[in-house]
């Protein structure tokens, strides 16, 4: 009898952890495409910087005469 007890007494803990928790998507029949969300974001190019290397997303970079800057400075000091 203390076994069944025990066993149901986990039943339980398992149900209410399970029903507290946020559902999650469900995956779409298949037969069909997923559709993509607004929320999903396009990989955006990074380049690295001419002087200091550190890499950056190309469309905050400035662009030289002899290649991507993470800064006005680092573009300067590459000129000189």
């Amino acid at each position: 009898m203390k076994y069944l007890l025990v066993i149901l007494l986990i039943l339980v803990v398992f149900w209410i952890w399970r029903s507290g928790r946020p559902s999650q998507k469900k995956a779409a029949p298949p037969g069909r495409a997923p559709s993509k969300s607004s929320e999903e974001k396009k990989a955006t190019e990074m380049v690295a910087c001419g002087v200091c290397h550190i890499h950056l997303p190309k469309s905050e970079a400035l662009i030289g005469r002899d290649g991507f800057y993470c800064s006005e400075a680092h573009r300067r000091e590459a000129k000189a």
